[in-house]
Parts: structure tokens; C-alpha cells; sequence
């Protein structure tokens, strides 16, 4: 027998002549938890009763069952109770309400979402976050974003104050640097060269954003989602209450929290609504081509395409692998491959000038890692983090291609059901 869950029962004592707003109280109690979102309450009424507002006075008798006893009983997740008692406090005025840890042999309560409990940043965050002074230069930064694979880092002032933050938008809106940070490893020497050596040199006071959005070591996991969603962030810095950088928090970190908090396979309780699965927030639209193709044709869709990654399928649409420009660059001509360097600086559409006739069949890189649609998204977000992958394929029973599921849509369907 698996071990049991210990929940919580809230016991709230009334009489049943206590009124609110014209109608009963216990009534009106039972209302209010359903609507805020508890899992389930009961009214047990007493058969007689008294509390300290019924004394017995000299020369009256009162019948024990003239003030009948009326008990509500919520029994729900700690971290539900926690968070909904405070919000029926002024209907419970004078009353009596114990709360007590009850163990759980068998239950279907309401989940509190994929992030539960009261964890905030500075429970999660990578630490010490890589830091670079404003006035270090763009080679240093890029050397950090690139050894951390980050999408953004903090600068920090002299005292480590937070004053500014240098993402793949500010390198390529005020640097010009439009290659994607994961493909330097792909290039040669004399291309690194080319590409970083007329910016290398600049102080990060001058490239970067000086009004850098962060989270607080004390903020609530789901409020850091809201930043990282509505900022498009994927990696957000973590001050404490100096402005002082500690830490970071990215995508992978909230997903890495929802796979450790998931209820083991044996638990004795049960989530009363069914998981959200892949196919409920996959994206159905994205960069395809069939085999056959030529390779000017994906070419310029790996320039035009800000995941540089194209799903190649058959004739019925079934998955038969991938094209991405770090697989694709080394087997590139010099012709070919200056000219795809090329435009990938450029920011206008159409910039790839060459037109490679070869199929792209022999550069197709066969049998890529997949999920089904109806995994639930934890099981989704364990997948992305054990491969490392940024994105997955989505695919039915007979492997044809459905969608993909990626870590930002993931976070962002997290956060719609967090409580």
C-alpha cells in the first residue's frame, strides 16, 4: 500500500440560526469555497449543542436542541487550504475553525496545478548567476552567453548591482549579429573572425538594454512565468532586495521543477480533472518540407525561420527527419556556405542568394526523438530536459507529423493552470 497523503480537514462551527446577507451562513460559506475553487466541503448538523454565546442563565431553561449545531467540513490540499482560508475570513467572524492533518487512504481531490506548494525564485534559481561588468566588452559577454547557453545576461555595476542585460535581441538590433549563439561552434576560425571581430571590442554599456526586466529572490514561481511570458524572456535575472544579481531563472529550471513535483504512478490520490496533454498546447503550424525539395528551397526557409530547424516529411506526411543549419553547415560548399553566411546578417527577406538544385534527401538527418499528443506535459517537459532539446516533434500512432511541442509553449500552458 502506497504511503498515504497527509491533507488537511478545516472544521468551521456555526449555528444553524447564523445568517449572512439573508440567507444561512453555512450556506453562504459553502458557496464562496466552491466558487474560489476548493476541492469539496459537507455540512454535518448536530443534533444539540452549545458554544459560549449560550450560557445557562438563573431562571430560564433553554432546550439543548433550540441552537442546533451546524459543523462545515473542507478537507483539500495544505497548500489550497493555505491559500483559500484568508479568503473566507469575514464570513467565519466568531466562529470556531480547527485545522488538522489527516492521512489520505483513497481520494480524487481538485491538483493545484503543475507548480505546487508556496516555492518562489530563490528556491529554483541557478546560482551564482554569470555576471559581466558594463564596462567589460562584447567578447566577454559572448563568451559567457555561449559556455552558460543562456538567451540573456545580467550586468552588473561595480557593487553587483543589476544595471543592464545583453540578449540575442540586443545583439542583433544594435550589433548586428543575427547568427544564432548555438551555431558558433559550427564555424571556423576565419568565420568567427569575420563575424565578431568588428564588435568585439565594444563596452556592453553601449549595446545593452539599460532597463532590464527581473524577479525577485522572494517572487512566486508563477508570477516569474508572467515576466518571462509576457517579456519574452527565456532566462530572467534573480535580485535580492538591493537590486543586487543572485541568481537566474530560466525555462528549463520551471520545467525541471513541475517533473520533480509530479505525484508518483502509485499515489492514493487522485487528480479530479485529467492532465493536460501535448496535444492541447502543441503548435500545429511549423516549418516543413518534403522530401525531394531542393536544397535552395531550405535553405532559404533555415534563414527566414528563427528556430533554423525544418521538419522533413514524406509525401503522406509521415516524420522522416530534420534540417537544421548546424547539421547542414558542414556539409556546405564554400560557394554555398559564404553565401549562407552571408544572409543570415541580413536582415531584409530573400537574402540568400544562391540556389543549390540538390534534393535535400542526403542532408536530412533520419529518425529524430518524438512525443505522442496525448502525453501529459510533464511528461513532455522530462522529455525536452532529458534530451536537452529545445523542441520536439509531435506525432500520431502511424508517425505522421502532428506539430511540436516546445519549452515556451510549455511555460506558458504552466502557467494558465497554476493556481
Amino acid at each position: 500500500m502506497p504511503t498515504p497523503e497527509i491533507a488537511q480537514r478545516v472544521r468551521i462551527y456555526l449555528s444553524q440560526d447564523d445568517a449572512w446577507e439573508g440567507r444561512p451562513r453555512y450556506i453562504a460559506i459553502l458557496d464562496h469555497l466552491r466558487t474560489i475553487g476548493a476541492t469539496g466541503a459537507t455540512v454535518l448538523q448536530g443534533l444539540a449543542g452549545f458554544g459560549p454565546g449560550q450560557r445557562v442563565r438563573p431562571g430560564k431553561i433553554e432546550r439543548p436542541d433550540q441552537h442546533q449545531s451546524v459543523v462545515v467540513e473542507w478537507i483539500d490540499r495544505r497548500d489550497r487550504v493555505a491559500r483559500l482560508l484568508p479568503l473566507i475570513d469575514e464570513l467565519l467572524t466568531q466562529s470556531l475553525v480547527t485545522i488538522e492533518d489527516v492521512p489520505i487512504y483513497r481520494a480524487v481531490l481538485r491538483d493545484s496545478g503543475p507548480l505546487k506548494g508556496d516555492r518562489t525564485v530563490g528556491d529554483v534559481m541557478r546560482k551564482p548567476a554569470p555576471t559581466a561588468a558594463s564596462e567589460a566588452n562584447v567578447s566577454t559577454a559572448l563568451a559567457l552567453l555561449i559556455k552558460h547557453r543562456l538567451s540573456a545576461l545580467p550586468i552588473s555595476d561595480e557593487e553587483g548591482r543589476l544595471v543592464g542585460l545583453l540578449s540575442e535581441q540586443e545583439l542583433a538590433w544594435r550589433l548586428g549579429l543575427r547568427l544564432p549563439l548555438n551555431l558558433f561552434g559550427h564555424l571556423t576560425p576565419d568565420e568567427r573572425d569575420t563575424l565578431v571581430a568588428p564588435r568585439i571590442n565594444r563596452p556592453l554599456r553601449e549595446v545593452m538594454s539599460a532597463e532590464p526586466r527581473s524577479v525577485s529572490i522572494f517572487t512566486s514561481l508563477p508570477q516569474a512565468l508572467v515576466t518571462m511570458v509576457e517579456w519574452g524572456y527565456p532566462h530572467v535575472p534573480v535580485v535580492d532586495r538591493e537590486g543586487k544579481v543572485v541568481g537566474i531563472i530560466g525555462q528549463e529550471d520551471v520545467l525541471r521543477v513541475v517533473v520533480e513535483q509530479e505525484p508518483p504512478a502509485s499515489s492514493n490520490v487522485t487528480a479530479a480533472e485529467p492532465p493536460t496533454t501535448v496535444a492541447m498546447v502543441m503548435q500545429t503550424l511549423t516549418p516543413q518540407l518534403s522530401l525531394g525539395q531542393t536544397l535552395g528551397l531550405a535553405l532559404e526557409q533555415l534563414v527566414a525561420k528563427p528556430s533554423r530547424r525544418i521538419l522533413i516529411t514524406d509525401s503522406a506526411g509521415t516524420l522522416r527527419g530534420t534540417l537544421d543549419l548546424g547539421g547542414v553547415l558542414p556539409q556546405l560548399n564554400t560557394e554555398v556556405r559564404a553565401a549562407l553566411m552571408a544572409a543570415l546578417h541580413t536582415p531584409q527577406p530573400g537574402a540568400f542568394k544562391l540556389s543549390p538544385q540538390q534534393p535535400i534527401d542526403a542532408f536530412v538527418q533520419p529518425d529524430p526523438p518524438t512525443v505522442r499528443p496525448e502525453m501529459p506535459i510533464s511528461q513532455a517537459a522530462q522529455r525536452l530536459l532529458e534530451l536537452g532539446h529545445e523542441s520536439l516533434p509531435v506525432v500520431d500512432s502511424e508517425q505522421r507529423l502532428l506539430g511540436i511541442i516546445a519549452r515556451g509553449g510549455l511555460v506558458r500552458a504552466i502557467l494558465q493552470q497554476s493556481e
